[in-house]
């Protein structure tokens, strides 16, 4: 059993804010909608997490699409999950949104 206590994704979040850090949601969330679910996060918060997300994603996906990755391109298995995970995190944006219509578009 390890030592080191556990961080709650919300709080690990925060600590990264804290400390200058930009937060990287996909380190701290199994998953966009673990993150979209976290009621320890404000809903801007979890918007603006959210497009950081897909944002991500978009970059990480597009390069792949143009070659631009490592000199290794990554397995079709990989580009498939990368895939899915952005319509998951695509459709927890929506989701959040369709609730809080007041919230702006992801830049």
């Amino acid at each position: 059993m390890s030592d080191v206590p556990a961080v709650e994704p919300a709080q690990a979040v925060s600590d990264d804010a804290a400390a200058d850090k930009a937060p990287d949601p996909r380190r701290h969330y199994a998953s966009p909608e673990d993150l979209a679910e976290d009621i320890d996060l404000d809903i801007a918060t979890r918007h603006e997490l959210l497009c950081q997300w897909k944002k991500d994603l978009d970059q990480r996906l597009e390069a792949e699409s143009e070659g631009m990755s490592a000199s290794d391109p990554i397995a079709h298995e990989q580009e498939a999950r990368l895939a899915n995970e952005h319509r998951r995190a695509s459709t927890a944006l929506e989701e959040l949104v369709r609730g809080h219509p007041d919230l702006a578009p992801c830049r």
